[in-house]
């Protein structure tokens, strides 16, 4: 059996060399303004299934993709670059930034392409490239091991639930042996990840610092920013230190005794109450939402009147029942997907407002667009498959599967295989979460529990099967040492939402802690009104949706700093402060807003609170030019997304 999980591995050699690639478009150049293109390149770099015994840092590849001694995996690395900066060694080079994106939800190399033509479009806009013609700077983007181009890869492409998944992975990742499947599916776990970074960061710096100055930062979003911090507290532990220039986390996760499954629940809840208050404290929205609904209650008593009104059957069925609108948990359901997406962010309170007062108006309004709203939120839980082929080399999400166990919270061999308080503290269902919540968490899908009886839930042989052991050297553990960063100059940048469910701030704020503990020089810049991730949604008023988000602006001045003469703190953090973002634009002067507002609400109307605005003081300058490119974008994140 070792034989053939061996011969599956290793069944050719990888030449490691960079070559020409395409872009996810198919295109071999981009060009992004008058005589600037930009081009890609990829290779593979051959490392261990199991890095226990290797130090990343000074692994040969070379030396065991040619004699296969141990089961190998090969890691599939793109970079992107402006044309006329290579990343080369020459006499017209000074210094190479190499920069690392790392995804979230299961590491796409795919989904992060964009991340990095986008900076260099910045860094073009900014024209760095003419003023600083010396140095080079290089997007790298990481591919979790296991998905996309690396090899293996493991898939469920049949699948449309968790169960399913875990039984066609052991399945189809080695056919004629379940258990040489589960140790290649148990390779792909948040420790191999995090030293295939820094393996992969090392050969970067080894092909560039030899004559010129190098400089590493890695950005992390979402559960990347885990794959960081791990990847800092292995290295730190194992005494592998890699020096580098600085980390950026957006919408931060923590490894520290994690428990963030089960704070996601009260977090989706707390994020509902947060939207509303934010409403409640702003004086327009707050008069606004006075106006339509003629009353004096706040925001947060109205929706827990309609929530008391659904659940005693006395809700005005002309604005809901009679139009599909069949209970509270729907009406959150869209609710939240409204707050999540700041396209469509006012959402949420104008509807509580309607639906309380129900007019005549509210329900020709309501008569077109709920059954719209409720279609898209329907679609956005329906059942899909978890790995399509189509997806493909997109892909990656199975890999939640796995790792995403790390960030449970509890030791795999005391609870989460055989304690049924797991189950009951994590999996349990909606039915019962949802008896305290204003805002119902709805199913948590990575469970996919069986009742046994009232409360007690467990789980299917198949999902536990393939869930790995964590290593208890490191897990639940942070630990980083002052000796990777070059400069004390130089540090950690945390960037996120307040409106963030997913990684709350309170976790971005520990992780700030846990790093200033350690003598690591640290900067947290908290954006009200944003949600997760902050890169895709910091829009400022000033540049509205066509220009670099604000996020992004901060990060080209940070990975420049060297050229800029600044450090963390006199960097320009200004179109981070709430009066410069988009954020939540209850009045949708923003065009984009205002256009993706007028298809959610299928074309009925323009004035989606249903006032008069002249009562509105200062008086609301609301744009009505319409764009379909724009509205097509939306509904396509819209289902993406969720």
């Amino acid at each position: 059996m070792k034989n053939q999980l061996f011969l599956l591995l290793n069944f050719c050699s990888i030449t490691i060399s960079w070559y020409s690639c395409p872009f996810n478009d198919g295109s071999l150049l981009k060009t992004i303004s008058d005589n600037v293109t930009i081009q890609a390149e990829c290779m593979y770099l051959t490392s261990p299934l199991e890095w226990n015994q290797f130090n990343p840092s000074t692994f040969d590849s070379q030396y065991y993709n040619s004699t296969k001694e141990i089961p190998l995996t090969d890691l599939h690395v793109k970079r992107v670059f402006i044309s006329s900066l290579p990343p080369v060694n020459n006499s017209f080079s000074e210094h190479i930034i190499n920069y690392w994106l790392v995804n979230g939800g299961g590491g796409s190399q795919y989904g992060m392409e964009q991340f990095g033509i986008t900076m260099l479009k910045e860094i073009v806009l900014n024209n760095y490239h003419k003023i600083y013609t010396n140095t080079h700077p290089i997007m790298y983007l990481f591919q979790y091991r296991g998905a996309g181009l690396s090899k293996p890869s493991i898939h469920c492409y049949t699948a449309t639930s968790w169960t399913d998944c875990a039984r066609e992975l052991i399945a189809t990742t080695v056919p004629s042996s379940p258990d040489q499947s589960l140790k290649i599916i148990h390779a792909m776990n948040n420790a191999n990840i995090a030293q295939d970074l820094q393996y992969q960061i090392q050969y970067a710096i080894n092909q560039s610092q030899s004559t010129n100055s190098t400089s590493t930062y890695i950005y992390g979003l979402s559960q990347g920013t885990g794959i960081i911090e791990t990847y800092l507290t292995i290295q730190s532990i194992k005494s592998h230190i890699q020096v580098i220039d600085g980390i950026i986390l957006d919408g931060v996760m923590s490894i520290k005794d994690s428990d963030v499954f089960r704070n996601q629940v009260n977090n989706l809840n707390h994020r509902f109450y947060l939207y509303l208050s934010t409403c409640q404290q702003d004086l327009l929205c707050s008069k606004a939402f006075s106006l339509v609904t003629g009353t004096n209650q706040d925001i947060i008593s109205v929706a827990l009147t309609l929530q008391i009104l659904f659940e005693t059957k006395l809700i005005n069925p002309l604005c809901s029942t009679n139009l599909g609108l069949n209970s509270w948990d729907l009406f959150i359901l869209i609710g939240n997907q409204g707050i999540e997406l700041m396209n469509v962010r006012p959402l949420t309170a104008i509807l509580i407002a309607r639906l309380y007062r129900c007019s005549v108006e509210d329900q020709r309004v309501f008569t077109r667009a709920l059954p719209i709203m409720i279609s898209i939120a329907q679609q956005a839980i329906g059942q899909r498959f978890i790995d399509p082929p189509q997806q493909y080399p997109n892909d990656g999400n199975v890999l939640s599967l796995t790792i995403w166990s790390d960030f449970i919270g509890f030791d795999i061999n005391e609870t989460i295989k055989t304690n049924a308080k797991f189950y009951n503290d994590f999996c349990i269902g909606s039915s019962v979460v949802n008896r305290y919540n204003l805002a119902r968490a709805g199913p948590v899908p990575f469970c996919d529990e069986t009742q046994l009886s009232t409360y007690n839930y467990t789980l299917p042989t198949a999902l536990k099967d393939v869930l790995y052991e964590r290593n208890p050297n490191y897990w639940g553990k942070f630990e980083v040492n002052q000796k990777s960063f070059r400069s004390q100059r130089t540090g950690v940048l945390l960037f996120n939402g307040d409106l963030d469910y997913n990684s709350p701030l309170s976790t971005a704020q520990q992780v700030e802690k846990l790093f200033q503990m350690k003598s690591i020089r640290t900067k947290l810049v908290q954006m009200k009104g944003l949600a997760h991730v902050t890169a895709v949604q910091s829009y400022t008023k000033q540049g509205s949706f066509h220009s670099a988000t604000c996020t992004e602006q901060i990060i080209l001045q940070y990975l420049y700093q060297q050229e800029l003469k600044v450090d963390l703190d006199t960097l320009n953090y200004t179109c981070s402060l709430k009066e410069n973002l988009i954020g939540i634009d209850w009045f949708y002067t923003d065009p984009v807003i205002n256009q993706t507002l007028y298809t959610v609400f299928a074309n009925s109307t323009t004035n989606y609170w249903g006032i008069n605005m002249t009562d509105i003081e200062p008086i609301i300058n609301v744009s009505n030019k319409f764009h379909t490119n724009f509205i097509l974008i939306f509904l396509v994140e819209f289902l993406y997304f969720f």
